[in-house]
């Protein structure tokens, strides 16, 4: 009887779960979508979901050297930088995510202070070496950002280092944030500096980049600089 309740409830959780989260089966290339991740307000509601699919291979240090492994499994350890008051829901036992299948998980609650948050997604992988021998890999995602909106309508940043230029890479749009609030520049691996139509929009710089040869570029603001690829 015991058993049979654990199997009705299991499938109920299950059901209850795709529900609230269908996954995007067009994805094909490995990685976390979308690019760029809704904006919030303080205050109000926030509920983004998050698609994953898992590599199927990764790099290792074993034995003192770097080896290419294939993924069993990748297990979300943890989401580092969200905004007070918010928090994330894995619709995967344990948050392990395997590479057969997109799969998902939603950043959701209300936040209570405004800002730029840049975003970490600390995974572990999972994989065998030679196909026998069993290693765990950590990485982290960072390519994410959630700008968060007070009720002034500006956004200050919270990062240590103070500028943040996200996505990177991207085609299209490129979005800049620095606690001085200055202009960026961009940058050639020439050293020339490249004229952009810049718009600044509740704190946050953002220019279209489709012009620009495909490349490695420096985001340079107030003193600090970030290198950006543009695809």
């Amino acid at each position: 009887m015991k058993k049979l309740f654990f199997a009705l409830f299991f499938s109920a959780t299950l059901m209850a779960n795709a529900q609230l989260c269908t996954p995007d089966t067009t994805i094909k290339v490995p990685g976390f979508y979308p690019s760029q991740l809704a904006d919030g307000a303080v205050g109000t509601p926030y509920n983004q979901t998050v698609m994953i699919l898992s590599f199927k291979d990764t790099s290792a240090i074993v034995g003192g050297s770097k080896q290419k492994v294939t993924i069993d499994s990748l297990k979300l350890t943890k989401v580092i930088g969200l905004p007070t008051g918010m928090g994330y829901v894995c619709y995967e036992p344990r948050c392990i995510y395997l590479p057969s299948a997109v799969r998902c998980i939603k950043l959701n609650g209300t936040p209570t202070q405004a800002g730029l948050f840049p975003l970490k997604f600390a995974v572990t992988a999972y994989a065998k070496l030679n196909g026998f021998f069993p290693v765990a890999q950590p990485d982290t995602i960072k390519n994410f950002s959630i700008l968060i909106t007070g009720t002034s309508g500006v956004a200050t940043i919270h990062e240590n280092n103070q500028l943040s230029v996200f996505p990177n890479p991207t085609k299209d749009i490129l979005h800049v944030a620095h606690h001085s609030g200055r202009q960026p520049q961009i940058i050639s691996m020439t050293s020339s500096v490249i004229p952009m139509n810049w718009e600044l929009q509740n704190g946050l710089w953002m220019a279209q980049t489709q012009g620009l040869p495909s490349g490695v570029y420096t985001v340079f603001v107030g003193g600090i600089n970030r290198i950006w690829i543009k695809e």
